[in-house]
């Protein structure tokens, strides 16, 4: 048995779910079986374990192939990526003959036409992405009963029946003074949110609002604007002090799950639910973010609205409401 290790990097949780897709490929086509083994250089792991599971891809999903969880992985294994963990910037290593180990997000230049190339900066998959995502998304990416439990309890009681305007606003480090990536800065301008809003409102009266963020002020800013129209997932999100914080190797990461694990661990599992909330849209509104494009990869045909596009010339885009279709 030849098995693909796919180990954490120090990013946030959509960042790593995507990392997982891209990857599934590369290790399918090498004849390995893909295991994901997230530990201690996440934020989103903790030593006190979640759920029962001890690695965070499994603290909220199953095993990407079933029968072949991370506790399966030898201990002479663990040990080797303990003392030599992958770099990001290398594509991996062979820890013995059968068994490979890497953390690459899978944007190497040798790994071309190998994994799935995610875009991660300025722009949205395309439509041809977003279907071969899919595909693997269905196959190998299955959230947990216990959160689909709580998926489908929200989207009864608010949701269903209803033309939902899905939101993703993505706040704390993205605002911060310490975030310098361009891609980052300037991403959360809310009045561009509520002229979108406002302009879906028009084709679809009756319409309700799901809000997902990391960022209190931003919802309680779209409840002002929109009143009781706005649901939102009862989810930990940032209040106050320093938006940006350091994770467990020093890339930034919002502050207010970088100092706790276990608040950072539920906080994963919120993120999952509101991702799946989202992808039960009828269209989302977002700025750049890992999590508002994994439901782009989720769902294919959702029509959305980027606020924080590049045009060619390097200057942001002006949003436009794209056709609605359902």
């Amino acid at each position: 048995m030849k098995i693909h290790i796919i180990c954490e990097r120090d990013a946030g949780l959509f960042s790593l779910i995507q990392q997982v897709i891209a990857n599934i490929p590369w290790a399918i086509g090498e004849g390995r079986i893909p295991i994901v083994y997230f530990q201690n250089k996440t934020c989103y792991w903790t030593p006190n374990g979640y759920r029962g599971k001890d690695t965070v891809w499994e603290y909220y999903f199953e095993p990407v192939v079933p029968g072949y969880p991370a506790s399966i992985i030898p201990q002479n294994i663990r040990e080797i990526v303990s003392l030599n963990p992958p770099s990001p910037f290398e594509v991996g290593y062979f820890a013995d003959e059968h068994t490979f180990i890497s953390n690459h997000f899978g944007d190497h230049p040798t790994l071309n036409g190998k994994t799935l190339s995610i875009p991660y900066l300025w722009d949205d998959p395309d439509s041809n992405l977003r279907e071969e995502a899919k595909d693997i998304i269905r196959r190998f990416v299955s959230p947990r009963d216990y959160l689909q439990q709580k998926v489908n309890q929200f989207f009864q009681q608010h949701m269903n029946g209803r033309y939902v305007i899905g939101v993703h606003a993505r706040g704390t480090d993205a605002v911060s003074k310490e975030e310098i990536r361009p891609h980052r800065q300037g991403s959360l301008v809310l009045s561009k949110y509520v002229a979108q809003i406002e302009q879906l409102l028009r084709m679809h009266l009756s319409a309700r609002i799901f809000v997902a963020t990391d960022d209190q002020s931003s919802l309680e800013y779209l409840r002002n604007a929109f009143g009781e129209r706005v649901y939102a997932y009862d989810s930990i999100r940032h209040e106050s002090g320093e938006a940006a914080g350091k994770g467990p190797t020093g890339w930034i990461m919002p502050a207010y799950i970088a100092s706790d694990r276990d608040r950072a661990v539920r906080n994963g599992e919120e993120a999952v639910i509101e991702y799946l909330l989202l992808s039960r849209c009828n269209y989302l509104v977002h700025n750049g973010s890992g999590l508002a494009r994994t439901v782009l990869l989720n769902v294919p045909q959702l029509p959305h609205m980027n606020l924080h596009l590049r045009k060619q010339d390097g200057s942001p885009n002006v949003p436009v409401a794209r056709p609605i279709t359902k």
